[in-house]
């Protein structure tokens, strides 16, 4: 590449020139999945079939990959934690530790009990949220009160 044809589209510092793209960029992931997934859809049935033989030969790896696709692995499952109904900041003590104890007991992985317990921080922020709302609602009540204002 010459010196001049550098100098058509960047600067001397080497920016980009004004109104220059910059080239073509890097290709379009999508389009080669798209293409992949073309081309394993015309030959899904003999790639099933070829699977199937494979897996029904002991093939342990490809019985894996089958039921991974006829039965993939459930992403956050409804759990059931017996916890007491939160109503106000209290409440949220006897409903952190049910999630412990379920955690603890097993009944639920670390991981759903992580997200019960953050289900329970957010419960517990809008608890605190309202209650701020409130109570300075009231503050501004008292103070027009006082001022001798009508609220």
């Amino acid at each position: 590449m010459s010196d001049d044809s550098f100098a058509d589209f960047r600067h001397s510092d080497g920016r980009f020139a004004k109104g220059n793209r910059g080239g073509p960029g890097r290709p379009r992931s999508r389009d080669r999945i798209a293409a992949l997934d073309e081309r394993v859809a015309e030959a899904g049935n003999d790639l099933i079939e070829a699977a199937l033989k494979v897996a029904k030969d002991g093939n342990v790896r490809a019985i894996e990959m089958l039921l991974e696709r006829i039965w993939p692995a459930r992403r956050g499952r409804p759990v059931e934690i017996d916890a007491p109904e939160i109503r106000s900041v209290p409440d949220l003590v006897p409903a952190t530790a049910a999630v412990t104890n379920a955690v603890l007991n097993g009944d639920v992985t670390p991981r759903e009990g992580a997200a019960a317990a953050r289900v329970i921080e957010a419960h517990r922020s809008m608890i605190v949220t309202v209650d701020l709302a409130q109570r300075m609602t009231e503050f501004e009540e008292e103070g027009a009160r006082m001022r001798g204002e009508k609220p």
